[in-house]
């Protein structure tokens, strides 16, 4: 089971991709797709970054994209997964980007386990990131 990262380990690596007088605002670990690879979703005052991370441990491979915050939108209502009713812990979200395109996202503060963290940083993303489609 993978060890639970802090807010200071993301907010690191997204403080890392910041310019100059730009306020982080939210860093939340996130798994694509089928869950088999985990990027780091900054957003700033101004916009909302993706940077790849490695799957088991926080580390900084490569800013994916940054889109001006305005420019970004979420799906309208996150997908909770349920199992005989049950919350599994995984929620998706869909972004759609500046360019159009949507990626699926899950986010996660750890792989298994911690319901109320993924439901934090649903909320957080939510509350930061206004566009909706």
């Amino acid at each position: 089971m993978e060890a639970m990262m802090g807010d200071s380990e993301l907010e690191r690596v997204v403080r890392a991709r910041l310019a100059g007088d730009e306020e982080l605002r939210a860093a939340v670990s996130a798994y694509t797709g089928a869950g088999l690879s985990r990027v780091v979703v900054g957003v700033t005052d101004r916009r909302v970054l993706a940077i790849k991370s490695t799957y088991w441990s926080i580390r900084d491979k490569g800013l994916l994209w940054a889109d001006p915050l305005d420019e970004v939108a979420l799906a309208d209502l996150p997908q909770e997964v349920r199992m005989k009713g049950a919350y599994t812990g995984n929620t998706y979200i869909r972004i759609r980007r500046a360019d159009g395109s949507k990626l699926r996202l899950n986010p996660r503060s750890g792989f298994a386990g911690d319901h109320a963290g993924t439901r934090s940083s649903v909320e957080r993303l939510y509350s930061l990131i206004s566009g909706r489609f």
